[in-house]
């Protein structure tokens, strides 16, 4: 599992050679991938970790963020294994979707609101579309239990550190995904979460009536070597979570930043 990477290809590479050499074969991206972001770089991006990828054999499956491009993102057409293609080794999980890894069913619900959307440009930097809307959560919640939820945004009830300095307008905005991500946490009482967005490492755990919990892991950004990746061991639920140690030694690589 990879947080936030906002085009950053150095540190995506570095990231991705970081799995491999623990044997990952799948990799899941919680969102603000950087995908199919407009610019004179277009898809330059995509091509080269897609490269990567297939010459190390993994496979990546991204669940946007609200630094992704949702217009791209709305128009893939989902296949057969609950999946889009944007490369061959580069697939999307779509809101209110899932799949089967390693036999476990994940979810996605991705998307996010951009605290700082007045000041970036629609189409270009900001997709009015970014947030997930109620018929995807509750479309998610019809197709019953799931192993992992992939969110980008961090459910309600999570503790998470730092000074934004934000407005109560705004805070109230951000927090309408925050509620609508915990609605689908306690209607499916799923055991696991990994999301991000906030650029912090937190693990915090969301006890249910039932007295099962939900483990919620927010990952890091770029260039958090111990933070912004881990590695989920398949099996029984619980699972295993470890640190994904990253070192990028390829910095002079990094695309423009989206954050």
């Amino acid at each position: 599992m990879f947080g936030d990477w906002h085009g950053d290809t150095g540190w995506a590479l570095a990231s991705i050679r970081a799995a491999a050499r623990q044997g990952v074969r799948t990799a899941i991206h919680v969102g603000d991938f950087g995908l199919d972001w407009p610019g004179p770089k277009r898809g330059r991006y995509e091509a080269k970790l897609n490269k990567y990828l297939v010459d190390l054999g993994i496979t990546i499956i991204v669940s946007g963020g609200n630094h992704d491009n949702w217009d791209t993102l709305e128009k893939l057409t989902v296949e057969e294994d609950g999946l889009a293609t944007i490369r061959s080794n580069i697939r999307v999980l779509p809101r209110g979707d899932r799949t089967l890894i390693e036999g476990l069913t994940v979810g996605g619900l991705g998307g996010a609101f951009s605290v700082d959307y007045q000041h970036r440009t629609k189409g270009r930097d900001w997709w009015p579309n970014e947030e997930p809307t109620r018929k995807e959560a509750e479309a998610l919640i019809a197709g019953g239990p799931l192993d992992i939820l992939i969110s980008h945004d961090v459910p309600a009830g999570v503790p998470l550190t730092g000074d934004f300095q934000l407005s109560p307008e705004l805070i109230e905005k951000a927090d309408n995904t925050r509620v609508l991500l915990r609605e689908v946490v306690d209607s499916l009482v799923v055991p696991h979460l990994f999301c991000g967005h906030w650029h912090q490492r937190r693990t915090h755990e969301l006890a249910h009536p039932n007295g099962n919990v939900t483990r919620v892991d927010v990952l890091n950004k770029e260039n958090s070597r111990h933070g912004n990746g881990v590695l989920v061991w398949p099996g029984q639920v619980p699972l295993r979570i470890d640190p994904l140690d990253i070192r990028n030694g390829q910095r002079n690589e990094s695309s423009d930043s989206l954050a």
